[in-house]
């Protein structure tokens, strides 16, 4: 009996066709999940009603002498029209669910009616309800998904080292609804925000090997969307054992920081003053991990491989080799928005091959812009750049 918004909130042709466009491509995700779960659950659909008559039977009863008057059977004709104020994507949803396994048509989810009258002051007071239902719906915090999703496997994996690895556990992670980290904090490796960004980015090439598939962005997260079995959540929580152990293996001050039992480990690593360490930063570890995992990917060589090419690489974030790139010596503060510039250049120290020419290209001109330097001199200080 639910139908689209047609007329209900607008009588122009070209607001009615703008509400009609919201509806994305969104609602076949909808149908997915409700074909390929078993515990699927929806929050209440919100949806107006008029015309027809729809006929409200009280149900009067009393509990420890206290009377209630608002439970009742509401009846419906069948003539009345339906439309959702909110949640229109959870209802094409279901229409094109049910069109594939009419089996789900007997399931129940809970419905919140508001009466819709078809006139100017009823369309004003619908789509002003409509636009405070989905003006403040606020998107599900990352941090919230890192701590409480059972679907997504980087975020269930992130969790079990969380308490259960060295590197990770206590206070080594700083708990944070962004990336970077306090300049006051002298404990942590690095973020929960950067930890599961860097899981994440080894996943993809974890299951692109695994399935020998290339896998695009918008079908990795459509991964997460779906709990995988056990044996492969445990394969990988192996893997990423094996990459922090590769980590800890080539460079001695991840080892030093893991068996530093003071209550301020990476206060030298992260000074204030200072760039201090280039996996210490954020803004450092995550590309550094992303040109790892690429690296990986065009590869068949272990992380121990990969990562020991890197054991003469220039860490200090304030030097010759990242002085404008991650600090700036000016004003002693990380600079943040040359992440691709340090993977570029990252992959370039191992093999400049495994760069395309259009990132090459990208590195070159992002170079002479930090620099302010003209293309060729810019190509000529990258080449010059090795491990």
């Amino acid at each position: 009996m639910v139908k689209k918004v047609d007329s209900e909130l607008h009588t122009a042709n070209s607001l009615k066709e703008q509400i009609q466009r919201s509806l994305t491509d969104n609602y076949i995700k909808i149908k997915d999940y409700i074909l390929n779960r078993d515990d699927r659950f929806f929050d209440s659909l919100v949806l107006a009603i008029y015309d027809g008559d729809p006929m409200w039977n009280e149900v009067r009863f009393e509990v420890d002498n206290e009377p209630y008057y608002n439970v009742g059977l509401l009846e419906l004709t069948g003539q009345e029209k339906i439309f959702p104020v909110d949640g229109q994507h959870r209802v094409e949803g279901i229409r094109s669910a049910l069109s594939e396994n009419e089996e789900i048509g007997d399931e129940r989810i809970s419905v919140m009616l508001i009466g819709h009258q078809n006139t100017p002051e009823g369309r004003e007071k619908s789509r002003r309800i409509f636009s405070t239902l989905n003006r403040y719906v606020k998107p599900v915090r990352l941090g919230d998904i890192i701590a409480l999703d059972e679907d997504d496997i980087v975020a269930i994996v992130t969790r079990n080292l969380l308490e259960t690895y060295p590197l990770f556990i206590g206070d080594r992670i700083k708990a944070s609804n962004n990336k970077s980290i306090p300049i006051t904090d002298k404990t942590a490796f690095t973020s929960l925000m950067t930890l599961y960004e860097c899981h994440r980015v080894l996943y993809k090439t974890y299951i692109c090997q695994k399935d020998h598939k290339n896998y695009t962005k918008n079908q990795i997260n459509d991964k997460l969307k779906y709990r995988p079995s056990d044996e492969i959540i445990n394969e990988f929580n192996q893997y990423l054992i094996e990459f922090w152990g590769a980590m800890a293996s080539s460079f001695e001050e991840i080892r030093n920081y893991i068996n530093n039992d003071s209550i301020n480990p990476a206060v030298e690593l992260r000074p204030v003053d200072d760039g201090g360490n280039l996996f210490f930063r954020p803004i450092g570890l995550l590309p550094f991990v992303e040109a790892v995992a690429h690296i990986k990917l065009c590869s068949q060589e272990t992380y121990n491989v990969i990562i020991s090419h890197y054991a003469n690489l220039n860490r200090n974030v304030h030097s010759d080799m990242w002085d404008m790139i991650l600090w700036n010596p000016r004003t002693n503060r990380m600079l943040m928005r040359n992440q691709s510039l340090v993977y570029y250049l990252l992959i370039k120290m191992v093999d400049v091959n495994l760069l395309t020419e259009k990132d090459r290209l990208k590195m070159i001109n992002k170079y002479a812009t930090v620099y302010n330097i003209d293309y060729q001199e810019a190509e000529q200080r990258i080449n010059t750049i090795t491990l």
